[in-house]
């Protein structure tokens, strides 16, 4: 009998500690990407368009704030699309190598601060905007000082976003 109720008492903590779980940030935006998409809805989203109505955005929030807008930064372009082309490959949302990277532009526009924000499967440049606002670090990252920015948006082979914008701050 004791063996019973061992037995039993077991199963019970199992099922309640299962039933606990907590959300990590990536989980939301793999579940906001996949209610975008039920009902068989094909979700098409373009790259370039999302970069611009992004960095519409970001340079609106920061206007809001009473900063000033983040002018485009060209030439950095490059490192952003290396780094989504990074996530992709490893399916997954990371800032590795960014020492590296910080290093390599601000030695080619002679920035004297660079920061990143990246993200993936949000499928709207509001909702995108609204996941970086609610984060402490990459709303930081947002309100900085700094005066140039890049965006690259680019679809893994599902079609699911990954977003790196690079921020800078250039004499």
């Amino acid at each position: 009998m004791k063996r019973l109720y061992g037995t039993l008492l077991v199963m019970v903590i199992a099922v309640a500690l299962s039933d606990c779980s907590t959300t990590t940030l990536q989980e939301e935006q793999e579940q906001g990407y996949t209610e975008a998409t039920l009902g068989n809805e094909k979700i098409s989203i373009d790259p370039k368009k999302m970069e611009e109505d992004l960095l519409d955005l970001v340079n609106g929030h920061r206007n809001s704030i009473g900063l000033n807008p983040l002018t485009k930064s060209t030439p950095v372009y490059k490192y952003a699309e290396e780094h989504n082309n990074y996530m992709i490959s490893q399916n997954t949302l990371s800032h590795d190598n960014f020492d590296s990277r910080a290093s390599k532009i601000a030695e080619e526009t002679d920035a004297l601060s660079v920061s990143e924000n990246v993200a993936r499967y949000y499928t709207s440049a509001a909702k995108t905007l609204e996941g970086w606002t609610e984060s402490t670090s990459h709303k930081a990252a947002m309100e900085g000082d700094f005066t140039h920015t890049t965006l690259s948006v680019q679809l893994d082979k599902e079609g699911r976003p990954y977003y790196t914008q690079i921020f800078l701050k250039v004499n």
